[in-house]
């Protein structure tokens, strides 16, 4: 049993092991290429979320406006996102997914469920529980840091 003391240091490698596990694990789809994290994290921003403008996008990912209007550019080009005017201030654009976007992120979690599903599936039924049983205080863990980090 990890000692309260390490608890958050083993935490932190835990999630950190396996969120770089997952993430090279995954394949981008089919005649794409591996995109950089950032470009990843604001994907799925703007599938959680569409409708998003830039600036709320920048602040959600603890961003520069300007970093994440460049993210955008080559997302558009890339036919990933589309701009939408925003009908309540012209001046401002929506970033939405485009089909291709939502294909592709479909691809990408059936592969990402799949791994998993098989390395849990390895785990005994006690292990699979308790990993189950976790998941509500880890997502609690995971927006009070969201939310001290804002």
């Amino acid at each position: 049993m990890t000692a309260a003391a390490d608890l958050p240091a083993e935490l932190s490698r835990v999630v950190w092991t396996l969120h770089r596990t997952l993430r090279q694990t995954v394949r981008p789809p089919e005649g794409e290429h591996v995109r950089p994290p950032a470009q990843v994290e604001l994907l799925h921003l703007v599938h959680d979320r569409p409708g998003i403008s830039v600036r709320e996008a920048a602040r959600a990912l603890r961003m520069q406006p300007n970093n994440v209007s460049a993210l955008v550019t080559l997302l558009v080009r890339d036919g990933f996102l589309e701009r939408a005017p925003d009908p309540a201030d012209r001046r401002a654009v929506q970033l939405r997914p485009t089909a291709k976007m939502r294909a592709g992120g479909e691809q990408v979690d059936s592969a990402l469920h799949l791994g998993v599903a098989a390395a849990l599936a390895d785990l005994p039924a006690e292990s699979r529980a308790r990993i189950a049983a976790a998941l509500p205080d880890l997502r609690r863990l995971a927006e009070r840091l969201a939310r001290d980090a804002g």
